[in-house]
């Protein structure tokens, strides 16, 4: 039978290949979609690595330069300032410094070269008292602490993904470790060199923690201590806070004013984490709703096209369905070939199509390693793409077919 389906197909191949390109462009059109929503549905399953009940971000802004060491030290001491305010007010349950906050637009993205490998991951730099405010899940080792005090080692914590693609295992706690200078770094000052030296030594390993929210991808993450009695640190440019059960929105105006008052010169812009959360999810989400509306046009218009296609083709074969029929074939075989002709044809173009979606990840894409999908995010997208566009066809092809069942042999014989 299928033999047979690729001889009357080969037949009329200019016309089916029109049809093939349909299903094909209709295919990675579908995918392309596909691949954003199942990554999101994947991520959305991981543990988000922290909690944000009760957690409002501060922005500083303010007129220091970070290039000047005494304006360094003036914002330093400002922020101390405030900080102090703040655990005074009995609203705060707990506060810290850092360089960004969890739902922020913003990332500071890191890579070194440990033994002559890369390793890519995000960074934040943040106060002791970070983890209280975010609730961060340790899994092993500690937090920072006043007992890193004085060391002659940077102090970090990394998530438990960066422990194991740097060490192959989560039990790295006391394990040290040197970036490798590249040669354009011979001509930088003797002391950043000493800092780009320093050894650095794992006190803590955390869950994976992933810093844009529940739709980003899991990457590796380090956590770096921050200390403004530190001469070569810069003070922080985000501050957060976690407010007590039962605070409400009306608490922003008192606690902008506490700060203000600790630092007369700077402005705060104050948000409920919950509210970036929400924009962050739109980030996402918009974008992806805006592609799928456009495909889906383009699905509807392709089945209609199909659909019209497939009965025009239906008509001019009145008197071969009608000599198939005089010579014994069912309503049932006859609808099966004419779904089976569709079959095959789709099955060609998915296979192609399939062929050419499966190289993009072996292209030299310049683009960091974790924005590629996982493999299995791929394949599920793909077996996906492919499930519905046999439906759709199998919707276009379905009345065309019934069409073809209704010939009334006599009819189709006397045919012109």
């Amino acid at each position: 039978m299928i033999r047979h389906i690729v001889r009357l197909l080969w037949n009329r191949k200019r016309h089916n290949v029109l049809i093939g390109l349909e299903i094909f462009i209709s295919y990675l059109v579908l995918f392309g979609v596909m691949l954003f929503a199942v990554s999101y549905a994947t991520y959305y399953r991981y543990p988000l690595g922290y909690d944000i009940n009760r957690v409002w971000r501060v922005g500083i802004r303010s007129d220091f330069r970070n290039d000047r060491e005494e304006d360094k030290a003036a914002a330093r001491q400002a922020v101390q300032q405030v900080l102090l305010a703040l655990r005074d007010v009995p609203q705060v349950e707990a506060v810290a410094g850092a360089f960004t906050a969890p739902y922020e637009n913003a990332s500071w993205g890191s890579g070194m070269k440990v033994n002559g490998k890369q390793y890519d991951y995000g960074v934040n730099e943040v106060t002791d008292a970070y983890r209280d405010v975010i609730n961060l899940k340790l899994i092993a080792g500690r937090w920072f602490s006043r007992d890193d005090d004085g060391v002659s080692w940077d102090p970090v914590v990394m998530n438990a993904m960066l422990a194991r693609e740097m060490f192959g295992t989560t039990n790295v706690v006391g394990r040290s470790f040197h970036r490798d200078l590249d040669p354009q770094d011979k001509k930088m000052s003797t002391e950043d060199e000493a800092r780009m030296r320093r050894e650095m030594r794992v006190v803590g390993v955390i869950e994976d923690f992933r810093q844009h929210g529940e739709l980003s991808r899991p990457e590796s993450f380090m956590f770096h201590r921050m200390r403004l009695d530190d001469p070569t640190k810069g003070a922080p440019r985000e501050l957060v806070l976690k407010v007590r059960p039962g605070t409400t929105a009306d608490f922003e105006e008192t606690l902008v004013k506490t700060m203000q008052a600790a630092a007369h010169d700077w402005s705060f812009e104050v948000q409920e984490t919950a509210a970036l959360r929400r924009q962050n999810l739109r980030n996402y989400l918009v974008p992806l709703a805006a592609i799928g509306i456009v495909a889906g046009f383009l699905l509807v218009m392709v089945a209609l096209g199909l659909t019209g296609v497939l009965w025009q083709n239906i008509t001019q074969r009145t008197r071969e369905i009608g000599l198939r029929r005089a010579k014994g074939a069912t309503r049932v075989k006859v609808h099966s070939q004419i779904l089976g002709e569709l079959m095959v044809i789709t099955t060609a173009a998915l296979l192609v199509a399939g062929v050419l979606v499966a190289q993009a990840p072996l292209l030299p894409w310049q683009v960091p390693e974790r924005v590629i999908p996982p493999t299995s995010v791929m394949l599920i997208s793909m077996a996906l793409s492919a499930a519905c566009i046999y439906g759709l066809t199998l919707l276009c092809g379905w009345y065309p077919s019934r069409l073809a069942t209704s010939v009334d042999p006599a009819d189709a014989l006397r045919y012109e």
